[in-house]
């Protein structure tokens, strides 16, 4: 699918057909989900998407996770009107910070940091990343929220992988991502038949 097309019936997912797979080999995630953000209209619907439980919900602050929570979580709190946190990778920030050990999707061990001078008890946040695989990023990032006393309204990705780390997300918060059901047991496969698109 070119990347700039966007369908004259825009149902729901419809630009995870925009996603492109892994050409480099198993040092790399299976796929490429940020090729969507390319088209306008494929980042506007998934903001949309992703934003939909939680129009009841009051949301003071949106968090996104080191690096590309960081797209997706700036476009959800411009649609919001809300200010972004960053979630960094440990070593980044000149300020004082909380951090958080974790092991990520591929199994290394790694560190993440949030500065000590925004989050506060009762304050209200939606965390956003890009990917759920096994959830260790994102649970580490919830604690590190619920350390400083913020409530976690819920947790935003474009998708979770059913694995026991997503399944633990889903079971415990309010959470949203952008893949049809019918399309749920291709992500947890690792293989969207969409990819075949790209060998045309």
């Amino acid at each position: 699918m070119d990347v700039f097309a966007v369908p004259a019936d825009r149902h729901q997912g419809w630009y995870v057909r925009l996603m492109a797979p892994n050409t480099k080999g198993p040092a790399f995630a299976w796929l490429d989900p940020s090729r969507l953000y390319c088209n306008s209209q494929a980042l506007g619907d998934c903001v949309t998407d992703l934003l939909a439980p939680f129009h009841s919900d009051t949301i003071d602050l949106v968090a996104g996770i080191d690096a590309m929570g960081f797209i997706l979580g700036s476009s959800v709190a411009t649609r919001l009107g809300k200010g972004f946190l960053a979630i960094r990778k440990a070593g980044h920030l000149c300020v004082a910070t909380q951090n958080q050990n974790y092991t990520d999707y591929s199994g290394r061990e790694k560190t993440m940091e949030v500065r000590e001078d925004v989050l506060k008890p009762g304050l209200r946040v939606l965390l956003v990343d890009q990917w759920i695989e096994t959830g260790g990023t994102m649970t580490a990032a919830i604690r590190l929220v619920e350390r400083l006393g913020g409530t976690v309204v819920g947790v935003a990705a474009v998708a979770i992988e059913n694995t026991d780390g997503g399944k633990w997300i889903k079971e415990n918060y309010k959470f949203s991502h952008c893949i049809p059901e019918e399309l749920q047991s291709q992500i947890d496969g690792k293989y969207l038949e969409s990819f075949s698109d790209f060998n045309k």
